[in-house]
């Protein structure tokens, strides 16, 4: 490894750090920098040229990169992918902001910090205060707190992150091992139920809009998670058996079928017909299946945000009545509802929703479960009720 590479990748990340310190950069923007891995090869390659890993020449922000883009596996399609990255630069760097900003809040000596090596200075208490401080922050839209779920999700991140440059030697001391649990109990978690009338008339609703009509169709019926429709191709729906099949690539790279029903298939034909574009299966064509008016794949939070904000202003009474906004998650739930309905076992749920364990597919029936079987319903049509 050349001098100039060493001197390269340490200027780099200090102005990065730099501008992330002085706000003179968004972390939105940073995010989108630090996802080019070009230079984790020759950091990869600084760290191990006398034998072993060394990361005694890196400083935070380049732990935070080397940790986001190392390779665990030397297949691919196993290690982490683009959105996964950003989400994970995304909360990392906002962890080191805020460690920054309420520094005197949370007792970190500051002043103590040499180039920019915050992490090696943080002991067990600054991160219980740091905890402490982020489950009362009102950091989300409006004057909302972080949700349980959300906080859960960001310790693990954060877990994770910290056993890293322990094992790694960059710090001393275990803070992950220190860091409070977050776990999301069954209470802490919304009800995110959809029923088959509710469904119904959603769909009914936005029949008369193309582009919308389809893709709560596509939502409802099939159970898919808004980033694999997002990634969807007009090669991965194909003909088989005398039914309409699309190809998915979910969680872990986990491929399955979802069945595509002729009433849906209309409606995506409806939709790229909106769209001005074909609507005719070729194995070869590789463009989304579903696009945006600019003819490009949607990224998975745009349309999410869309739909969201599209699906809670229709006028109908169950959505005006809801505690909880309607998502594109929420079609997940009611398509195991609904499938429980008709009849399909927990198996067979869990395998068309992609859930890699079962525990998972019985959260989402878990209130329907519990109504079911419910005490109260041995009371019906006995003496005692009729008595009342």
């Amino acid at each position: 490894m050349e001098q100039n590479d060493l001197v390269h990748v340490k200027k780099l990340n200090k102005t990065l750090t730099f501008d992330l310190i002085n706000n003179s950069q968004t972390i939105p923007s940073l995010v989108n920098y630090l996802l080019d891995d070009s230079l984790h090869k020759k950091m990869s390659d600084i760290i191990d040229k006398d034998g072993e890993a060394n990361f005694s020449l890196f400083n935070d922000i380049e732990m935070i990169y080397f940790y986001t883009h190392q390779k665990k596996d030397l297949n691919d399609k196993k290690n982490r992918k683009e959105n996964t990255k950003r989400e994970y630069l995304r909360d990392l760097l906002l962890f080191y902001q805020q460690l920054l900003e309420q520094a005197e809040l949370l007792e970190i000596e500051i002043r103590n910090v040499q180039e920019y090596r915050l992490f090696k200075k943080l002991t067990p208490r600054n991160m219980r205060k740091y905890q402490e401080w982020l489950k009362e922050a009102q950091l989300g839209k409006g004057s909302k707190q972080y949700s349980v779920a959300t906080l859960s999700r960001k310790t693990a991140v954060m877990r994770g992150f910290l056993r890293f440059l322990y094992e790694t030697h960059y710090i001393m001391n275990p803070l992950h091992q220190k860091m409070l649990s977050s776990n999301v109990r069954s209470y802490d978690r919304p009800n995110k139920e959809m029923s088959s009338v509710e469904v119904i008339s959603l769909v009914n609703y936005f029949r008369t809009h193309p582009i919308l009509y389809g893709l709560i169709s596509v939502l409802a019926t099939t159970g898919l998670r808004i980033q694999e429709l997002c990634n969807a191709k007009v090669s991965d729906l194909v003909y088989l058996d005398g039914e309409y099949w699309l190809t998915v690539m979910g969680k872990g790279q986990k491929e399955r079928q979802v069945l595509i029903h002729p009433n849906v298939l209309k409606s995506i034909e409806g939709f790229r017909k909106r769209r001005r574009l074909d609507f005719k299966l070729d194995p070869s064509d590789s463009s989304p299946l579903f696009t945006t008016s600019k003819g490009k794949a949607y990224g998975y939070k745009y349309l999410s945000n869309y739909l969201i904000t599209k699906i809670n202003k229709a006028d109908l009474d169950f959505i005006k009545m809801r505690k909880n906004p309607i998502t594109p998650h929420s079609f997940r739930h009611g398509f195991a509802l609904i499938s429980a309905d008709q009849g399909a076992d927990l198996l067979t749920i869990k395998e068309s929703l992609g859930h890699s364990d079962i525990k998972t597919t019985q959260i989402y029936l878990k209130r329907k479960m519990l109504r079911k079987n419910n005490a109260a319903h041995s009371w019906k049509d006995s003496d005692i009720i009729n008595k009342l």
